[in-house]
């Protein structure tokens, strides 16, 4: 087999996903928070009868995800907010409702997640949180969080990476601005680190995923501080786990600003 080779330049931005889809910004009058019976109806079809059946499947046929201490969601009631290393393109939008079952889940997503018509309701019903685009937005954005988490018990999953770096067997670094959110909150947080395995009779690898938690935001701390030592503790965990994998499907090779490579 020849090998994947994919050269990069900066581990915090350079996006591998394929999809080719560009940012926009969120229109003004787009709702975070919808009241409407008949649209959590149909929400809830469309997440739990059709979209979670999907992702069990998905996950465990295509992926071959296992995964491990799963049980830990269940240590605490109630909302939580989980990060997870971001190496998927369809197994990234499914995988958290299976870590987080039977919490629904709600992902943090980019503004091309929502830009094309249809798009822009579908995506909220299925539980995307696209980023905010301005200062009301950003309010509206923040109280949705704390309106599913703390009042309605929901998961918030967010990818702390940014950006997906197709089977990629570490973790990238990432800054600590997402974790923010369960700071200010003081609600608990867990990781889930996909980790890749060798298969016996196929050339793509299998993922464990590995579910840690619960961390909670030390109320000691001012808030500064406080989500600084939540993300130096999330990385820690996941980079600890990601030495778990035994195979390298894509190699990933810097290219530095001279031309020369870095392995």
């Amino acid at each position: 087999m020849k090998e994947r080779v994919v050269y990069y330049t900066d581990e915090l931005n350079n996006d591998f996903a394929g999809m080719n889809m560009k940012k926009v910004k969120l229109k003004e009058n787009f709702k975070y928070l919808h009241k409407s019976f008949i649209w959590h109806v149909i929400s809830f079809v469309l997440y739990r009868i059709i979209a979670t059946p999907v992702a069990y499947l998905t996950c465990k046929l295509y992926y071959g995800i296992k995964y491990i201490n799963r049980k830990a969601m269940k240590s605490c009631k109630g909302g939580r907010f989980l990060y997870i290393n971001h190496t998927m393109v369809a197994g990234d939008a499914y995988n958290p409702s299976i870590v987080a079952f039977p919490h629904k889940t709600h992902i943090i997503v980019g503004t091309e997640a929502v830009s094309k018509r249809g798009l822009d309701v579908i995506v909220p019903m299925l539980g995307g949180i696209p980023l905010p685009g301005g200062i009301k937005q950003t309010a509206e954005f923040k109280s949705a969080i704390e309106y599913l988490t703390v009042k309605r018990g929901d998961c918030v999953t967010i990818y702390p990476e940014a950006h997906i770096w197709k089977y990629y067997n570490r973790i990238r670094p990432f800054k600590d601005v997402s974790f923010r959110y369960p700071a200010e909150l003081m609600m608990p947080s867990f990781a889930a680190t996909v980790v890749y395995r060798k298969r016996r009779f196929c050339k793509r690898p299998r993922a464990d995923v590995y579910v840690d938690g619960p961390f909670y935001p030390d109320a000691t701390l001012p808030i500064k501080e406080r989500k600084k030592k939540l993300r130096d503790e999330i990385y820690a965990v996941m980079c600890k786990r990601a030495e778990g994998s035994d195979c390298e499907y894509i190699k990933y090779v810097k290219r530095e600003a001279s031309g020369q490579q870095t392995p």
